[in-house]
């Protein structure tokens, strides 16, 4: 139920909105209709009854929203279109252009911006309060059962980078590394090896741990980094405990999710008048 409902179900209703269809199913006083059961399953290419289900679980989150008066101001709906727009590299005049292309008016687009980011607000207040954060242990344990998907999981890794002018005197630090050097500045960084770039991971990874790398000309000065650690000394399950975490949320966001939606559906006021 991660975003709960993707933008593209929305888009896809409002493209068809204009053409007059029969009431199918009533889910807590919200309506489906025929046409959208057909839209969805052709758009998204799944079966008939795949469709209804996907759109009882909109409507049984819309009706959740309602009920929990989340509220969305046009200003956060504006800055969170600038912050999309800028994502993609484009002007307002530009979506709006896009967007009718499509079929869209640009109020029919503000108001699915609000409403995803009413589900998204909601997801975080109601779906995620209830997840405990897991404990060392847990974690560990959880390792362990799925070990191997972590083999390539990114790894901290500690660097000294040291920067100068000229050559002669980077390699005099290199040399001494525990004198200082005039004209040679030092840096230590710690570093995710997914935040590096695959020139540089490639560099640190065929440095062994407490030596420098080959002295690198960057057509501004020459830099080389003494390599402290890759990770790989802590070895198991402290060494990617960050990205261990990071999937063991995932999986319970996933799941309070979907415990959530069955909730709603067990409880809720369905009535389908014609499929």
């Amino acid at each position: 139920m991660k975003k709960i409902v993707p933008l593209l179900l929305t888009l896809l209703l409002s493209s068809n909105a204009q053409i007059i269809d029969a009431l199918a199913i009533d889910v807590e006083g919200e309506p489906i209709t025929t046409l959208e059961i057909q839209a969805v399953a052709q758009k998204l290419q799944m079966s008939k009854q795949a469709a209804v289900e996907t759109l009882i679980k909109d409507r049984l989150e819309k009706a959740a929203i309602k009920k929990a008066n989340i509220q969305v101001s046009n200003a956060q709906v504006e800055a969170k279109i600038q912050a999309i727009a800028s994502a993609k590299g484009l002007t307002q005049a530009k979506m709006q252009s896009l967007l009718a292309q499509q079929g869209l008016t640009w109020e029919s687009y503000l108001a699915q911006v609000k409403t995803e980011m009413k589900k998204e607000i909601f997801f975080q207040q109601v779906i995620l309060s209830t997840i405990q954060r897991p404990s060392d242990s847990e974690l560990e344990e959880y390792y362990k059962a799925h070990q191997s998907d972590f083999a390539n999981a990114p790894k901290q890794m500690s660097l000294v980078l040291y920067k100068s002018q000229t050559a002669a005197a980077l390699q005099q630090a290199i040399l001494n590394p525990i004198k200082p050097t005039m004209g040679v500045q030092k840096e230590n960084i710690l570093a995710s090896s997914n935040e590096l770039s695959p020139q540089l991971l490639n560099l640190i990874n065929a440095t062994p741990a407490k030596s420098f790398t080959k002295p690198i000309n960057t057509g501004k000065g020459f830099i080389a980094y003494f390599v402290k650690s890759k990770g790989s000394s802590q070895g198991g399950f402290l060494s990617v405990k960050n990205a261990v975490t990071n999937r063991w949320l995932q999986e319970q966001r996933v799941k309070a999710g979907q415990d959530f939606l069955n909730k709603l559906k067990a409880n809720a006021k369905i009535r389908v008048i014609r499929l």
